[in-house]
């Protein structure tokens, strides 16, 4: 018997006098147990080591371990599905993956309203769909096709899967599977430089290219290489510290790594898109690019409009808000009216609603940046909407904190500029004053409540940025350029917020052995504002 046959059977824990028929059945039967078991002996890794070792690979049967091994992420089961796709039938290599393909669809195209959950396994099956494609498309005989005939149908295929495959990737898998589509796209590029004519060899690179761009796009969430956490404190020193893992920022760049040597060896680089990309994948490549790319005014436009429908389409997130800093950070970058709506817009969405903390906090800083670059009287329309918001509550206490920031820079202002802004003038309070200075709803004060509603209550919260405000208009505005220490503002501030507020803290501190934080966080609020009425000798007006 040939000696690595019979090392091969001793270290895969099988009788060494098998034929070659059994020897087969067996090492298939080996494969089906080791994807189904916790911790199988011998394990996937260690029969495909022992193969591999002694070229055994003409033993696997395609059309019996191929099925067991797409779906299976045990540790050795894509080095087996790559083994085995490479050294046996590419007639059966392709019979598995169109098969595969079309159990795919089959599941991910059930009825939504099936009460039958999705296979968890349909996001590693797509992983080993593409592993397949690489031999299977390669080592088939064109025969009387051409080579895009051949590998069309299935990159056609594989791109219509990952839309509704990508959601259901672990972060892992998400990178794995972007990982595997890039090199699938450089080898399969590679492979048709070979076998196809010059119209074939563009047409193939298309379709390479829109599979790497739409595993790009849709896997974007799997990536996190955390491109906006990273570059928020450099963006913004005072509201972000460094946060993020190294580690983990580089395991997602790795992955982008790949993607850049595809793209390439498709003839792109994200260096040769022009800052006037056109999809959301040329936004990924822009985010990515080691290289700065100068900004053409005239591609603005164009540029904020398609991160702008990004954003608002939930798509390559991380890579907009990225791009979006970088691009408002720059003091020569002027915006439009229109353009600064739809960008607040969108920031104010993602501020109130978006799940992760830091996402929000950015949000709101990139808020703050496109207001800056407003003209006052556009800015001060957008921030009395935001700080009466309707669709978005929770934006109404940090509209006041904006508030402020484009007070303390109109304040700041030479005396020919501050005279001409609205945020520096009695305009301020004629517009805000009925808007910061009141509970909303107005009768808040009136309203029975109990302590969780009230430990929950984002009117609180507002209320509490209105009087810091106030207190900060009081202390810095020292030529009275806003009226605010006037004696009709002081009495109406008095009457309309504070007198109110004192009365309900006093009831809600009354009998409380521990009152809430927010409520003597407002009673210190209070405390600070009435020290300072008497320091600048206005209490004489409440």
């Amino acid at each position: 018997m040939n000696a690595r046959k019979v090392c091969c059977l001793h270290a895969l824990q099988l009788p060494q006098d098998l034929d070659d028929e059994d020897c087969a059945y067996s090492i298939s039967k080996l494969i089906v147990r080791a994807t189904s078991e916790q911790s199988p002996s011998p394990s996937l890794k260690e029969i495909h080591d022992a193969i591999s070792r002694y070229e055994f690979a003409a033993y696997l049967e395609p059309l019996d371990v191929l099925p067991v091994l797409l779906p299976c992420s045990h540790d050795g089961a894509t080095d087996l599905i790559r083994l085995c796709a490479n050294k046996n039938s590419p007639k059966e290599v392709m019979l598995v993956l169109q098969e595969a393909i079309e159990c795919l669809q089959t599941c991910l195209n059930h009825d939504e309203d099936d009460e039958e959950e999705n296979d968890p396994d349909l996001a590693q099956r797509t992983i080993g769909v593409v592993l397949l494609c690489s031999p299977a498309i390669s080592r088939s005989t064109l025969g009387n096709r051409s080579a895009l005939e051949l590998c069309s149908p299935i990159l056609e295929n594989v791109d219509s899967l990952i839309p509704s495959v990508a959601p259901l990737c672990t972060k892992e898998q998400g990178r794995m599977l972007v990982t595997e589509v890039a090199c699938l796209a450089k080898f399969l590029n590679a492979w048709a430089s070979e076998v196809a004519d010059a119209t074939g060899i563009h047409d193939i690179k298309n379709l390479l290219r829109k599979l790497l761009d739409t595993a790009v796009v849709y896997c974007a969430p799997s990536i996190q290489a955390f491109l906006a956490a990273s570059a928020a404190p450099g963006c913004f020193p005072r509201s972000f510290v460094r946060s993020v893992s190294e580690e983990d920022c580089n395991d997602g760049e790795a992955v982008m790594f790949t993607v850049e040597l595809a793209l390439e060896s498709l003839g792109d680089t994200p260096e040769t898109i022009p800052w006037k990309p056109n999809s959301f994948s040329d936004l990924v490549y822009l985010a990515y690019s080691t290289t700065p790319l100068p900004l053409e005014p005239s591609s603005l436009p164009d540029l904020l409009r398609l991160l702008i429908s990004a954003l608002q389409m939930n798509m390559v997130i991380d890579e907009a808000l990225f791009l979006l800093m970088q691009t408002l950070n720059r003091k020569d970058v002027s915006i439009s009216p229109e353009l600064a709506t739809s960008l607040c817009a969108v920031f104010t969405a993602l501020a109130s609603t978006h799940l992760d903390p830091t996402i929000r906090k950015l949000n709101l800083r990139l808020l703050s940046l496109t207001l800056s670059k407003l003209p006052s009287p556009a800015r001060l329309d957008i921030l009395l909407k935001l700080a009466t918001n309707e669709d978005f509550p929770q934006m109404r206490g940090p509209a006041v904190g904006l508030v402020k920031e484009a007070v303390l820079e109109a304040l700041a202002l030479p005396p020919d500029q501050a005279s001409v802004n609205p945020f520096a003038s009695t305009e301020l309070l004629r517009l805000f004053g009925g808007v910061l200075f009141r509970p909303n709803p107005p009768e808040f004060f009136n309203e029975r409540k109990t302590r969780e509603e009230l430990a929950q209550s984002l009117e609180l919260l507002r209320i509490a940025d209105c009087l810091s405000f106030y207190y900060v208009l009081l202390q810095r505005d020292r030529e009275n350029k806003t009226g605010v220490r006037s004696q009709g503002n002081v009495t109406s501030v008095q009457s309309s917020i504070l007198r109110p507020l004192r009365q309900f803290l006093d009831q809600q501190i009354a009998g409380e052995e521990h009152p809430l934080m927010a409520v003597l966080s407002l009673q210190a609020g209070l405390d600070r504002i009435d020290g300072a009425l008497r320091t600048l000798d206005l209490d004489k007006y409440t």
